[in-house]
């Protein structure tokens, strides 16, 4: 299973569209909230969660993927931390006691690659602004025999 990951798009809508053109082919775009855009236009595209900017009434506040027997949650993350100090042990502690094997997170807009407490964390980080001077990035996920590959992708790859 092919994903595309990303969050924190804000106002940034040629980035949005350029992830779901080029990556047609994914199974799945997921966005982890802050998406800033009508639901409407993009529901049959992709799966998405409310971030702190987003209307509430129009997306979910987490959603759970299955997929090659692991649990996967997507959520924004601002309620478990301050969005320019990324609680880790936090986001872990929230998906252990609800089961998960791996969240899919934002919030932060700084790109984050681990496993805590033996719960896979991604941060997709943001193609609107970083918060730790980096690029702004996404990233392509692979799912396969239960195992979760991440790849990081910058906005330099929708060109």
């Amino acid at each position: 299973m092919k994903l595309i990951l990303l969050s924190d798009t804000h106002v940034n809508y040629d980035a949005l569209y350029a992830v779901i053109s080029k990556y047609s082919d994914a199974d799945m775009i997921v966005h982890c909230g802050d998406i800033l855009v009508p639901h409407a236009h993009v529901k049959d595209k992709v799966l998405a969660v409310a971030g702190n900017m987003d209307s509430w009434q129009e997306y979910p506040f987490e959603q759970t993927i299955e997929a090659e027997g692991l649990r996967i949650l997507v959520k924004h993350g601002h309620d478990l931390f301050n969005g320019y100090a990324p609680d880790y042990r936090a986001v872990a502690r929230y998906a252990k006691k609800r089961k998960y094997d791996a969240v899919f997170f934002g919030h932060s807009h700084i790109y984050y690659d681990g496993t805590v407490d033996g719960i896979r964390l991604l941060n997709p980080g943001s193609l609107w602004k970083s918060r730790d001077g980096s690029v702004r990035t996404f990233m392509e996920v692979t799912i396969e025999n239960g195992t979760i590959t991440a790849v990081k992708k910058t906005a330099l790859d929708l060109m």
